[in-house]
């Protein structure tokens, strides 16, 4: 890469972690001693480089290395060992109102930040309008910052630094914070200035909104960079990392409808189930195992978009007890995208009678878009239109994960969600002149 305005080599971070105060105070006096110390790695033997206007992503899991490493090239924090290399004028969103003085108000903040960053207070007084009327704060900008609630200090510290022309921008999941219609127009705004040259290092957790801001990911685990390139090779990286459920290989096994319901049977179900009640104690338990297998018979927990699965749900009841079988999806940002059961799908009561347990099938047809997801399955007795108590529940399951290669393959719909949509053309002709 030529002529690059970060560069990250060999870079790591150790932190030492004592087992006490005497420890610690050991090690002041005796530096080569290690009794009563560990030390653990947060970053190992890094080394990227970004272009000028480039926009880069890093992704992880929580403890990853994501934000120690943001921390370094912004120069908040020192390494252990290696080096960062800056050109240019960072500005960083580390955390909520990083270097904001709680006590002033945000007009001063302001000031502040940009005499920091290398400016005079008469090009910040230029631009503080634009400022102010991005952060949409109203009068609250008088008001001391300690005041403000998180939404305020992010609309606040996203405009101070966007208004200021940096030539690096280093953003750290802060504009998961603030409402829907902020987001919007933070995100159009780096994507202008992206488009205008700005150079961008991102970290979030929403994967979708990686792919479109970023051209190159850093995937991190454990402190170690395992893949550095096109961000969405990285992104599918990530997500094989992240489907951490591995059954045994086991050949397929026949449906809820045809197993017979035998406690021998049962134990069979529960090494292939995704959730099962805790072992001892089933007989206080209506829901038994959840399994989810795709139309083979295999079981699953990764399958395509649009492919068609069977949640199997297997329960007991007593003799004279009957309810509903439902079921819920959430995705990563605990939002629920789907919700039925047999009570909503017109289906009869669930009830085991004298048999040792009984199963249901749902077939689903995944028309969710590609990512992670979670699963909780209740036992329910309804009481009135759209509710319901609950008699026993699975617990969230997961996470379950839908994939599709966006770059070779066509898409069975674009979104959130596929719609159940049907076509049907109009033909008009023109009576003839008579």
């Amino acid at each position: 890469m030529s002529d690059p305005v970060i560069s990250v080599r060999n870079l790591s971070k150790c932190y030492q972690v004592f087992e006490n105060q005497c420890a610690r105070l050991r090690h002041l006096f005796l530096p080569s001693t290690s009794r009563g110390m560990s030390e653990v790695w947060a970053l190992k033997d890094i080394h990227f480089e970004v272009g000028h206007g480039e926009s880069v992503g890093i992704i992880g899991r929580n403890g990853s290395g994501k934000s120690t490493l943001l921390e370094i090239i912004a120069g908040t924090l020192a390494p252990t060992s290696g080096e960062a290399q800056v050109k240019g004028r960072v500005a960083a969103l580390l955390e909520l109102g990083s270097g904001f003085n709680p006590e002033y108000s945000g007009r001063e903040n302001v000031f502040l930040n940009g005499l920091l960053l290398g400016l005079t207070r008469s090009q910040i007084e230029r631009r503080f309008d634009d400022i102010a009327g991005f952060a949409d704060i109203g009068d609250v900008l008088e008001r001391p910052v300690k005041t403000y609630s998180s939404g305020m200090l992010v609309r606040l510290a996203f405009a101070v630094q966007v208004a200021l022309d940096p030539e690096i921008l280093i953003v750290d999941e802060a504009l998961s914070v603030g409402d829907f219609f902020f987001q919007q127009k933070c995100f159009g705004r780096l994507r202008h200035m992206r488009d205008s040259g700005l150079t961008l290092l991102f970290v979030s957790h929403d994967l979708s909104t990686v792919r479109d801001l970023c051209s190159r990911a850093v995937y991190l685990r454990e402190g170690r960079a395992v893949f550095i390139g096109d961000s969405k090779q990285a992104i599918r990286e990530y997500l094989a990392e992240q489907s951490s459920i591995v059954f045994p290989h086991v050949a397929p096994v026949r449906s809820a409808d045809t197993a017979a319901p035998t406690e021998g049977n049962l134990t069979l179900i529960r090494q292939t189930a995704l959730w099962s009640a805790e072992a001892g104690h089933e007989t206080n338990r209506r829901l038994l195992a959840v399994r989810i297998m795709d139309l083979k018979g295999y079981p699953i927990t990764s399958a395509r978009m649009a492919d068609t699965i069977r949640l199997q749900v297997f329960f007991r009841t007593t003799e004279k007890e009957s309810g509903h079988i439902s079921f819920c999806i959430k995705n990563r940002f605990d939002h629920i995208v789907a919700s039925t059961g047999t009570y909503l799908l017109g289906e009869r009561e669930c009830s085991s009678g004298k048999a040792p347990f009984e199963g249901i099938e749902f077939e689903i047809r995944l028309m969710l878009e590609a990512g992670l997801y979670s699963l909780l399955v209740s036992f329910v007795k309804p009481t009135q239109v759209n509710q319901g108590v609950v008699l026993d529940r699975s617990g969230w399951i997961g996470p379950i994960q839908i994939t599709w290669d966006f770059e070779t393959q066509r898409a069975p719909f674009l979104g959130l969600f596929g719609l159940p949509v049907q076509i049907r053309r109009y033909l008009y002709h023109e009576e003839a002149n008579s």
